[in-house]
């Protein structure tokens, strides 16, 4: 070697390192999926597609991982590899020239994948014009002690069956001890029927395309099927008055600009450059940036299960994303959620195809900060979806935004804001139909039935919400009178219509009748059977109507259920965070760990012991934590939502690394402050906000909140002399006096009410704040009983009034005193946790 140039070929252990970056074992299983489609794209690139696409994925069992044994296998019936393109395929690193039309292209991701797995990675290759195939083993620990990147290629027999194609094979799992530990198990731990759902929602498009043939995929024996969205079709549409008519679902294919790249390494070049400015080479392709796909309405609202899929080369890297879409920067650039917010559900999907903007090398997200992003993003969802964020004179006309200003609001039950509902006839009104019902349409949807997988089935809701149904009557056999359709006694002769035999005589009854008239027996047949609470579990006796233990009603749900905690909860975005890893104490990092934070109802277990500040529910790489935050913990003893959150995710990974028990720093109290340094630490120590302030703020979005109150009008008569004095003041300090008339008339001269005003309101109205104002609704009392239900009326009302009025009266008569100050702090912060 030359005294002037270094050797700088990197150490063996580098590719050992590249396999401790963090990366969820579905995503690693998608990098070897990504690779075998690839090699269909390729060969439809050099025009010999291969005719029927088949990709088969073996996945061993969790008990088989445990135990160190079994294979995890991808094989496709590609064309298969050379000699060279096998060498490029497990080059860390490498790049081909066509970085625009693939997924995986082997390189960095395909060595993090099968790396991380297992500790031997076998690639077995044929094409079908040899006569033999191809196949290497790269074993990691036999790398590094060579301390050499030779690694030999075998000239075997084909494989019986693999005329064409690749198969790659990870096994020799990692041993406890090393950093890659147990990661092929919390794979194996998916279940199969999980692990095909997901596959089929990241490959859908690919799964059944009209520009190549289709793909199927196998998985452990059984097809993965594709997933579909249920939406409205296009021919479905609501009209607002600004907009006219907007459809269900948008359709679009634009090109936003043309870009020329260079081939070796992807730089921009100006049209009436020759020459590459980065690497000098002058090999270009021009790129469109082609924006595809669709956004609609979702037949069913939901929590959670909404937003747009985002495809690069027909592999979902974003699924259901929310942010980008639904959040948009305030003039501090902080972001604000824009969608939902009159619910606390969303009904915005679609399936938008950005196979020109780059994504990061773990393909977990794009590159949110290209250009190519940006526009894409201007085009699709444009500024603010709020009009009123607008700049005169303009409007946001971006798909998104057009579905937003159509489809925003779940009020009015049929036609005009398209969601499903039924006639309620003792309401005399539109209601929404149950979720029970919701369910089984969806349910229906996915078995393809007639009816139900289009809309025509589910449109009949919409299209009947608001009508009556049509009245009958019945004709009585004795005297011809007609009456009405459910009446079991003739109104003329009082013939039985709707008859029923006593339990007892089998003397001739009405239908409803609850006692005999000639014999008094009881008709009401008794429940003979104990049965088992499901809030405490004990079994009551079989004439018991509440538990003897804990006093819930029969049939009451268990409140600490994580299915009841998960239907009932709203998700805080603020305490949520994906994907984070955590250094323990062996100085190695965590797995990625997801936690989502949900605001729950307070629990209140009356049997054994006093109610709990959080609930965790904990799966594999996963911890959902459920804040009651009305409770002591956060409103008297100061402790913050995020300190709950950071404690309920620093346990689950204190259980995690058990085998460090005893050394310095693997504690709870430990892991819980990194993860309040690392996740929340810019905002936890940022300047304290007054407290005045931050009270004013919470009776500003109140009286927000009000203004939609039917009645709210009415309450302005009711105020004394000193309340109307006050209220004149603010309205001619804000030039506001002329048009008292129409702040009436439209609810907004509430805002100008003061702060002991709008507490004496809620003294006086509770009960229509709730649902309106607070998220929290009052119990149904024809579910719980009249005095379960009156007792939590007076429960929730009096905590809402005793914090509504510190509140208030700190404002009139403000005090440095700390103790009263931490008082109203804590009544302002739980107050603003449950504003809806």
């Amino acid at each position: 070697m030359p005294e002037d140039v270094l050797d700088i070929t990197p150490d063996p252990k580098v590719l050992l390192a590249l396999t401790h970056t963090p990366i969820k074992p579905l995503d690693a299983l998608c990098e070897l999926i990504d690779n075998g489609i690839d090699s269909y794209r390729a060969a439809l690139l050099l025009g010999a597609p291969v005719a029927h696409p088949l990709l088969e994925i073996s996945v061993p069992g969790e008990s088989e991982a445990r135990r160190g044994e079994g294979t995890l296998r991808v094989r496709d019936n590609g064309p298969g590899l050379t000699r060279e393109r096998l060498a490029d395929a497990l080059r860390a690193g490498f790049s081909g020239k066509n970085r625009y039309d693939t997924l995986g292209l082997f390189g960095m991701g395909f060595n993090i994948a099968t790396g991380k797995l297992g500790r031997r990675t076998t690639v077995t290759t044929a094409r079908r014009g040899d006569d033999y195939a191809l196949k290497v083993i790269l074993d990691l620990p036999a790398v590094v002690r060579s301390r050499q990147f030779l690694v030999p290629v075998q000239v075997v027999p084909k494989p019986s069956g693999l005329d064409q194609g690749t198969v790659v094979d990870v096994d020799m799992w990692w041993p406890d001890g090393d950093p890659n530990a147990g990661f092929v198990v919390q794979l194996a731990h998916i279940s199969k029927r999980a692990l095909r759902e997901q596959v089929g929602r990241r490959y859908a498009s690919l799964l059944g395309r009209e520009d190549m043939p289709s793909i199927r995929v196998i998985l452990n024996t059984e097809p993965v099927a594709p997933f579909e969205h249920c939406v409205w079709s296009s021919e479905r549409f609501v009209e607002r008055q600004a907009w006219g008519v907007i459809p269900a679902r948008l359709d679009f294919n634009t090109v936003l600009r043309t870009q020329r790249r260079c081939v070796a390494d992807g730089t921009e070049i100006e049209d009436a450059a020759d020459q590459c400015i980065e690497c000098g080479g002058g090999e270009f392709r021009t790129v469109e940036e082609r924006v595809k796909g669709w956004v609609g309405i979702q037949r069913f609202d939901d929590s959670n299960r909404y937003g747009i899929d985002l495809i690069r080369n027909g592999r979902a890297i974003r699924v259901a994303e929310k942010d980008a879409f639904f959040e948009y920067p305030d003039d501090l650039g902080s972001p604000v959620k824009e969608y939902p917010t009159d619910q606390q559900t969303g009904r915005i999907v679609g399936e938008v195809h950005l196979d020109h903007v780059p994504v990061d090398f773990q393909k977990q997200d794009f590159q949110r900060s290209s250009g190519e992003w940006q526009r894409a993003m201007q085009f699709l969802r444009g500024g603010s979806l709020l009009p009123s964020s607008w700049p005169p004179g303009t409007r946001n006309e971006s798909p998104v935004s057009k579905l937003f200003q159509g489809y925003r609001k779940l009020r009015n039950f049929g036609r005009p804001d398209m969601y499903m509902g039924r006639y309620d006839e003792a309401a005399g009104k539109a209601v929404r139909i149950g979720r029970d019902v919701e369910a089984e349409l969806y349910r229906r949807f996915l078995n393809h039935e007639p009816g139900y997988y289009d809309d025509r089935e589910w449109w009949e809701y919409v299209e009947n919400a608001t009508v009556p149904p049509v009245a009958t009557f019945a004709t009585c056999p004795h005297c011809d009178f007609q009456n009405v359709a459910d009446a079991e006694v003739c109104a003329d002769c009082e013939a039985i219509l709707d008859a029923k035999p006593c339990v007892a005589c089998n003397q001739e009854l009405p239908r409803s009748a609850v006692t005999c008239e000639s014999c008094g027996a009881s008709q009401i047949p008794e429940v003979r059977e104990p049965w088992t609470c499901q809030v405490c579990q004990h079994i009551n006796g079989v004439d018991d109507d509440q538990c003897v233990q804990c006093e819930s009603l029969r049939g009451a749900e268990n409140p600490a259920d994580p299915e009841v905690l998960w239907r009932m909860a709203v998700k805080l975005d603020s305490l949520c965070f994906s994907g984070k890893t955590f250094e323990t104490a062996d100085g190695k990092r965590s797995e990625p760990l997801d936690v989502t934070a949900f605001r729950m109802d307070p629990t209140r277990p009356r049997w054994d012991g006093p109610t709990v500040p959080t609930l965790a529910v904990k799966q594999p790489g996963a911890v959902d934590v459920f804040l009651d935050l009305g409770h002591r913990a956060f409103t008297q003893l100061h402790l913050s939502p995020e300190e709950a959150v950071a404690v309920e995710a620093a346990q689950y990974l204190y259980n995690m690394r058990l085998d460090l028990t005893g050394r310095p720093g693997h504690s709870v109290a430990n892991l819980a402050v990194q993860i309040m340094q690392e996740v929340w630490g810019e905002s936890l120590s940022g300047p304290p906000v007054s407290l005045t302030d931050q009270v004013r703020d919470l009776f500003a979005k109140i009286a927000l909140r009000l203004e939609t109150i039917p009645q709210i009008g009415d309450f302005m008569e009711t105020m004394d002399e000193h309340e109307q004095r006050d209220f004149a003041q603010r309205l001619i300090a804000d030039k506001k006096l002329e048009e008292l008339e129409e702040l009436r008339s439209t609810g907004r001269y509430i805002r100008y009410v003061s702060a002991v005003t709008i507490a004496r309101l809620f003294d006086t109205a509770a009960e229509s704040w709730f649902g309106v104002v607070w998220a929290d609704r009052l119990p149904d009392e024809r579910l719980v009983g009249r005095a379960a239900a009156e007792s939590a009326k007076h429960y929730s009302v009096g905590s809402y009034s005793r914090c509504l009025n510190d509140c208030a009266s700190f404002l009139q008569f403000p005090d440095d005193d700390k103790l009263v100050n931490d008082r109203v702090r804590a009544a302002a912060e739980y107050l603003e946790s449950k504003l809806v």
